[in-house]
């Protein structure tokens, strides 16, 4: 006799343990239709298999996951490994909802739930009403007095040019001035405008080389006479190496050649050689400039 009792509680020692190593919880037996309550798994390895349910879309019938979370793994200090998940859920329809005991092995299973599901207590007295109609707003020429303004000062200043300038033009007589500007004060400038424009910063890596082997190779054209839009790389740097140094032939190369893999190759340069791309080609326009005088 003293045997068998020893041996039922080792039964219900075990039992105990497991259920312990999983649990499934619930906020509340008791909701209203709409509200969100979370339910989660928890388990403790017991260095057996296990199944872990995928729940997505409902838990059952009538009861909808709303959103969950990642089975998230903690590591114990005692090595052991712990499993958990949690889920928020709701149900549309009122009534008595039983969540079955969750099997994750013919050892690990969870005890049942019984939810609640009450719809709004609506009193018989209480009527329904009519969505009130939409109030129009009083016009008034004061509420655009300013756009009045603008207009009154536009239709001003139309008159004034019309009257003033155009016939000053009409009588006075021009010399045109043709002004002709360096070749690397244009490229120059064109450097500057993209480098305000933080293409590569952005991401726009293509964009950035096409407009800088643009800008240099229009420049080529017109400070060495060679037609650098219609060559190729190695073509441009045979014909232009006779005229600019070594260092300065080997550094168009660099940059022409960067600008060929980025545009054609989906190449992408990091940071440190975007930066650099614009600084080499700055100083091959200040290196091969030639002043104009007039």
């Amino acid at each position: 006799m003293k045997k068998l009792i020893i041996f039922i509680l080792i039964i219900l020692s075990n039992k105990i343990s497991l259920a312990e190593n999983f649990q499934a919880t619930l906020d509340t037996n008791a909701i209203l239709i709409g509200q969100q309550i979370k339910f989660s798994l928890k388990c403790s390895d017991l260095n057996s298999e296990i199944n872990w349910p995928i729940l997505t879309d409902s838990i059952l019938n009538g009861i909808e996951i709303i959103k969950f979370s990642k089975i998230d793994t903690i590591y114990n200090k005692d090595t052991s490994i712990t499993y958990y998940q949690e889920f928020i859920i709701t149900a549309w329809d009122s009534g008595a909802y039983y969540i079955p005991p969750i099997k994750l092995n013919n050892n690990l299973v969870s005890e049942g739930f019984l939810l609640n599901v009450f719809s709004i207590d609506i009193k018989e007295s209480d009527s329904l009403k009519d969505i009130k109609e939409q109030i129009e707003a009083k016009f008034s020429l004061l509420d655009y007095w300013i756009w009045i303004l603008v207009l009154l000062i536009v239709l001003l200043g139309i008159y004034l040019f019309n009257k003033f300038f155009n016939k000053s033009n009409q009588t006075a007589t021009t010399k045109k001035v043709v002004i002709k500007i360096a070749p690397n004060i244009i490229a120059t400038n064109a450097l500057d405008k993209l480098e305000k424009k933080k293409l590569w910063q952005e991401g726009k890596i293509k964009e950035y080389y096409s407009e800088i082997s643009e800008i240099l190779r229009t420049y080529i054209d017109s400070r060495f006479n060679i037609i650098a839009l219609e060559l190729t790389t190695e073509e441009i740097i045979n014909k232009i190496s006779k005229n600019i140094s070594s260092e300065s032939t080997k550094e168009l190369r660099t940059l022409l050649l960067r600008s060929d893999l980025a545009k054609f190759a989906k190449s992408k340069p990091i940071d440190v050689e975007n930066n650099e791309s614009m600084l080499l080609a700055k100083k091959l326009v200040d290196q091969t400039k030639v002043e104009i005088h007039e």
